[in-house]
């Protein structure tokens, strides 16, 4: 996630102490590793004079056990789209007090990301913070870029690429569904039968999850299906140490775009705090030193604009998630049985 060549400006902080002496207020938060700037964070707590505790996961559902546990009472989480929606059906997050988010005023979301966001059913319930896609990572001197026209590539039985297919059932049954022209959300048996055949039938060398770049990187698998924060973490790596660069992200016209957002957990006890944070991270120069660090598309247009300036050279093929005359759709929370039969699928075609 993390761009380790820091082209940005820097920002400079006026540390307004909120109080003097006595406790600190303390916010807990809940994010993916490496998913934020923790010297914004420090920042944060300088700026009004709190301790924030800090706690990683590394998949929406670790996240949901979390919050559902109450062990530790979050005021703060970052799952995506489908898990928000999860999440809020099981009345485990407060609505936004978008009142308290004066930063707002002050920035709009990408166009896209507000077509998105405004269409979802749960949007009372977060606030969006970085947007993606999935799509297939290819390695330039194996793969014939002729042979990339959509996502047949993965799914040619008699294919002669070595091929890594995400370990996740959601996002493998998704890829199937692309191929097949359904909707990634569907839970048409006959389709969902269709899939699961697709992926009985593809010639997969390998399932991973974070180690499917590497292997494209290094040439030990031809493409793989992976998020685009995976390929920019291996292109960021890659420039900053001069590496000659084999190694590219290709996109079908259709395909998932995922957005991962602030949530208010109903475990929070300082609920004011929370959408003192978010509204903390609507700021531009902020979002942007962030968005640099964290290394993918920031949601808010005004950091978006400056992140693909010169000033940043973010403007890479693919950075932008979702262009024009593409096709994008978000997954969404349909039941506890559907994901079930996905993770069957996919355990299938793992013993095939």
């Amino acid at each position: 996630m993390k761009k380790l060549v820091l082209v940005g400006i820097g920002i400079l902080f006026t540390l307004v102490l909120s109080a003097c002496g006595g406790s600190k207020e303390t916010l807990y938060v809940l994010n993916w590793g490496e998913y934020m700037d923790m010297d914004l964070v420090e920042a944060f707590e300088e700026e009004y004079n709190v301790n924030v505790v800090y706690d990683e996961v590394g998949s929406n559902e670790e996240m949901e056990v979390k919050i559902k546990a109450g062990t530790t009472k979050y005021e703060i989480a970052f799952p995506s789209d489908y898990m928000i929606d999860k999440l809020r059906k099981q009345d485990l997050l407060n609505e936004i007090d978008f009142d308290l988010l004066d930063g707002l005023d002050e920035v709009s979301f990408h166009s896209k990301v507000n077509e998105l966001y405004t269409a979802t059913s749960y949007k009372d319930y977060y606030v969006p913070y970085f947007w993606g896609t999935v799509g297939i990572m290819y390695n330039t001197t194996s793969v014939d870029e002729a042979d990339l026209t959509g996502w047949d590539v993965l799914f040619d039985p008699n294919t002669t690429y070595d091929i890594g297919m995400y370990d996740s059932a959601r996002d493998a049954v998704a890829s199937a569904l692309l191929y097949l022209g359904y909707d990634v959300n569907t839970s048409d048996q006959d389709e969902l039968d269709e899939a699961k055949d697709a992926l009985l039938n593809a010639n997969f060398n390998l399932f991973g999850e974070d180690n499917l770049k590497g292997l494209v990187k290094s040439g030990n698998l031809d493409m793989a299906l992976v998020y685009s924060g995976d390929y920019f973490d291996e292109l960021y790596v890659a420039e900053e140490d001069g590496e000659e660069i084999d190694f590219a992200y290709f996109v079908p016209e259709t395909t998932n775009v995922w957005i991962d957002g602030f949530v208010i957990p109903t475990t929070s006890e300082n609920t004011d705090l929370a959408h003192t944070f978010i509204n903390y991270f609507l700021n531009t120069d902020v979002s942007a030193q962030n968005a640099d660090w964290v290394g993918y598309a920031p949601v808010l247009q005004s950091t978006y604009d400056l992140l693909v300036s010169d000033e940043y050279g973010y403007d890479y093929d693919n950075y932008n998630p979702y262009p024009e005359g593409a096709s994008r759709v978000l997954y969404q929370f349909v039941s506890d049985d559907r994901f079930e039969l996905l993770n069957t699928i996919l355990n299938q075609a793992k013993v095939n």
